[in-house]
């Protein structure tokens, strides 16, 4: 594990940094309740809950997240099922998100599959104005 967490690095096709203070969540892993951090949390397994994390937090290819979610930066790869609240979200193309988004960046690959209430807003000199707002269903095959 050592060499995992040696140092900062960008790791291939994800992108998402991985440094020492990372925090990982593996494949054969289970997490139910209140999950709360800082740093990088990347979740390989599957999460049930509620999800409270300042900094990033990236959503693997064959992760399940069925959460409340509430963080700076979400890199979503897997399934997402409940209410997101960040800073700013990424959906990748191969992810698939089903609830509400709320984001002041929000950003959506094509082929990735959206389902849901959106609603993104960019804060200026301490006021937030909404920049879009509506439901959204979308899905590329």
């Amino acid at each position: 594990m050592s060499r995992m967490f040696g140092g900062k690095r960008t790791s291939g096709a994800d992108s998402a940094p991985v440094d020492s203070s990372a925090t990982y969540i593996g494949t054969d892993v289970i997490v139910e309740g209140t999950l709360r951090g800082k740093g990088v949390l990347r979740i390989e397994g599957r999460v049930t809950g509620q999800l409270e994390h300042e900094g990033t937090v990236v959503v693997g290819p064959h992760a399940e997240v069925r959460a409340k979610i509430t963080v700076g930066e979400l890199i979503v790869q897997g399934f997402v099922e409940g209410s997101i609240q960040a800073e700013r979200c990424e959906i990748g193309e191969t992810a698939r998100v089903n609830g509400e988004i709320r984001a002041q960046k929000l950003s959506v690959a094509e082929g990735a599959s959206l389902t849901g209430d959106l609603k993104t807003s960019q804060a200026a000199k301490g006021k937030s104005g909404v920049s879009s707002a509506g439901q959204a269903q979308a899905s590329a095959e």
